[in-house]
């Protein structure tokens, strides 16, 4: 099972939008640590990944080797890719 940990970034974003797709967001994240492979895709030309969650997108760096899940930003598809 992989750790999960959420920057700062991401953290302050979930501050601003509702509870509700504040706790669909994290409750998608912290379901992928049994098997995150099935969920995440490779962004093309960057080591991240994203995790699509209803309307927003979650850019996660993977350290296979220590077992983590690093959240990096969560944002709106048309501007969350501007890393």
């Amino acid at each position: 099972m992989y750790s999960i940990e959420i920057e700062e970034n991401a953290e302050r974003f979930l501050q601003k939008i509702s509870i509700d797709d504040k706790k669909i967001i994290l409750n998608k994240i912290y379901s992928i640590r049994h098997n995150p492979f099935r969920y995440l895709k490779k962004l093309q030309g960057q080591k991240f990944w994203r995790l699509r969650v209803m309307k927003y997108r979650v850019v996660v760096d993977m350290i296979i080797s220590g077992k983590r899940i690093v959240v990096l930003k969560i944002g709106y598809r048309k501007n969350v890719y501007q890393i």
